[in-house]
């Protein structure tokens, strides 16, 4: 994974410019990089202030954006290289073109209902999507799905995230459900012991590649029993400051239902890579 050389934060709310360029130039801090800022402006999402209305138009006033975003960054003291975009519309169009796909950008946006979930399918950048205020991340939970690029990622989220404690979770659950639905059952035979053997047998070894991932990264872990709560659930009762996923994870990202329940539901504050 690439060190981060640009910070690209996203701001859809006039009210937000604040809190979102706070938590740029932090990470502008950690990671010695530039900043860009685009505001866009999505009419189904809110009502924009009249403030930053044209009153005769009541189009954007791009000045008047554009000024509220220099006071806020000479109020935070900022000394990091900028460039300010404002446009109207198509947020995630406006995100691709200027992330271009480059994992040395990290784009950084509040979540939104309508946007959120299409901006972390469509962009390959790493995403960092804010669900509270501006934080230093403390505790991190970084499920897993024991492939041979976990150790990689985490090694990245430490070096994001230096002063962070990192659990690793793992539900044991989501691999065997995709092994019994890629299955053809029709081709073995009907041997309820069988079927019994199979799962156990899959469990201890999927937990021993858990044990090896947490002895590889020096990462404590957690394994999620299904049957005593669902991983959301699981997740918000830890009182974590960030969660991250990963693009490989076709479990959470790549599954519609899921992933959108996930953003939708969590509490803390996402960071997809």
């Amino acid at each position: 994974m690439d060190k981060i050389e640009k910070v690209l934060l996203v701001i859809q709310e006039a009210d937000k410019i604040e809190h979102l360029l706070k938590e740029g130039i932090e990470l502008c801090k950690i990671n010695h990089a530039v900043m860009e800022i685009l505001f866009v402006h999505e009419s189904p999402l809110f009502e924009l202030p009249d403030y930053f209305k044209r009153r005769q138009t009541e189009s954007l006033d791009k000045t008047r954006i554009e000024k509220e975003i220099e006071t806020n960054l000479s109020k935070l003291k900022n000394t990091f290289s900028y460039a300010i975009f404002i446009e109207d519309t198509d947020t995630v169009d406006h995100v691709i073109a200027l992330s271009k796909g480059d994992t040395k950008t990290c784009i950084v946006s509040l979540y939104h209902k309508e946007t959120t979930l299409k901006l972390a399918k469509k962009v390959t950048s790493p995403l960092l999507i804010m669900k509270s205020k501006p934080k230093t991340y403390r505790h991190i939970l970084f499920p897993v799905d024991l492939n041979g690029n976990n150790a990689n990622y985490i090694r990245y989220v430490k070096t994001l995230f230096p002063s962070a404690s990192i659990t690793l979770l793992y539900e044991p659950s989501f691999m065997v459900e995709n092994y019994i639905f890629d299955t053809d059952f029709a081709l073995m035979p009907l041997d309820t012991t069988v079927d019994l053997q199979l799962d156990r047998e899959m469990f201890e070894t999927l937990k021993e590649k858990f044990e090896a991932l947490k002895k590889e990264t020096g990462l404590k872990g957690e394994l999620v029993d299904e049957f005593e709560s669902d991983l959301i659930t699981y997740i918000n009762t830890k009182n974590a400051d960030l969660l991250v996923l990963h693009s490989e994870n076709e479990n959470f990202l790549f599954d519609d239902t899921l992933s959108k329940k996930l953003m939708e539901s969590v509490k803390t504050d996402l960071f997809i890579v």
